[in-house]
């Protein structure tokens, strides 16, 4: 793989933390996608200094045996160096991320003839906040719609997941509202997400995979805007394959292309000069340097921020944190005018379905009306 920047910048990538669709694993909370611009001369001398330096043995350099090592501290604090400046990661807090995702895949396919109109105003991270803070209960009962939650995502068969489509009950009031829309809407929940059915093809089988999202971000709004030409390596990955052509498709592409998130626009650019390949860390020391950082990212993470404080500084400069999924305790507050208009909406929303009324028709007004008594 060439070096020359007119062949395309040689981007690594490699993950820590994956599960795959099971995003309620207790064990593993945390999902990382770390990526680097390090030629493969680059690495191939890291490696080396870091094997000498620290007399590291075995075909390959893996973060998961590294950090069981007494000097791992000393490895990060030599990785941190040798990639200051050449690194983006994302980190994705698993649940908070499943709870974006119950946002798209139950309330959107309701929502989306105009669904700017809630993003605009966070509707969004409001709702993701208020499920997160459902998962994190330890009753039986929440658990149960947790696991129904995800199970849906992964087959999009409502019948999987009765306690949200089906079973009444009480609720705090919340929780109570946000089941009345998706058993008032069920139907359209059903009708929407119908194609994304693993019996229907492909497209659906990796909703809940947290490697595609990553990547996209990583290019789209980090690298892309780095470099004018770029080349994608990244380590084996099964849901990153099924979704290649999203990618291979910006392959001579010089252009850039603006999306909106309700508020702002944005703009994503990312030229390729070939389709993604893929290797594995044991063939490609890129991939092994990509690895190293996601597991020290991942090791960070896990120790609840409170130990290693080189890796702590070099996050706050390389972590790409707009685009990394956790918490937003800000969510969580009454005081915040974004929770007082959220909850109105869901409240509104949840009326609505009870009663069978069209969630959209006459929002516009409703909506403008409650961020005015809010003001």
């Amino acid at each position: 793989m060439g070096t020359n920047e007119l062949d395309g910048r040689l981007i690594s990538f490699d993950e820590a933390g994956f599960t795959g669709p099971h995003l309620l694993d207790e064990q593993q909370p945390y999902f990382v996608y770390a990526s680097h611009d390090m030629t493969g001369e680059e690495a191939d001398t890291l490696i080396a200094t870091l094997r000498n330096q620290f007399r590291l043995q075995g075909n390959e350099l893996k973060s998961s045996r590294l950090k069981k090592r007494n000097d791992w501290s000393k490895i990060t604090l030599e990785l941190c160096s040798a990639t200051q400046g050449r690194s983006r990661v994302v980190v994705h807090n698993k649940k908070a991320a499943l709870a974006g995702k119950f946002f798209e895949y139950f309330f959107e396919p309701v929502l989306a003839d105009n669904s700017m109109l809630f993003y605009r105003w966070d509707f969004h991270r409001y709702l993701m906040t208020t499920v997160y803070v459902l998962m994190q209960e330890s009753s039986a009962e929440y658990s149960v719609l947790s696991e129904q939650m995800q199970e849906f995502m992964r087959v999009f068969d409502p019948s999987v997941a009765p306690d949200i489509f089906c079973a009444g009950g009480r609720h705090p009031v919340e929780i109570d509202r946000i089941l009345k829309f998706c058993r008032g809407y069920t139907d359209i929940i059903t009708n929407r997400t119908r194609h994304l059915r693993p019996d229907a093809g492909d497209s659906g089988k990796w909703t809940l995979d947290l490697t595609s999202t990553a990547l996209f971000s990583l290019l789209f709004f980090s690298w892309g805007h780095k470099y004018p030409r770029l080349r994608l390596l990244c380590d084996d990955s099964k849901p990153l394959a099924a979704a290649r052509d999203l990618f291979d498709d910006w392959v001579g592409k010089d252009q850039s292309a603006p999306i909106s998130d309700g508020k702002s626009s944005l703009e994503i650019k990312g030229n390729l000069v070939a389709p993604v390949e893929f290797g594995s860390s044991k063939s490609h020391s890129t991939i092994q340097v990509a690895d190293l950082l996601a597991g020290m990212t991942l090791d960070f993470h896990m120790s609840a921020y409170t130990e290693n404080k080189p890796v702590k500084e070099w996050l706050q400069r390389h972590q790409l944190h707009s685009h990394s999924v956790d918490f937003l305790p800000e969510f969580t507050k009454t005081s915040d005018r974004r929770v007082r208009i959220g909850r109105e909406i869901l409240k509104e929303l949840a009326n609505r379905a009870d009663t069978g009324a069209d969630p959209l028709n006459g929002m516009n007004e409703f909506v403008r009306r409650t961020v005015l008594r809010f003001k």
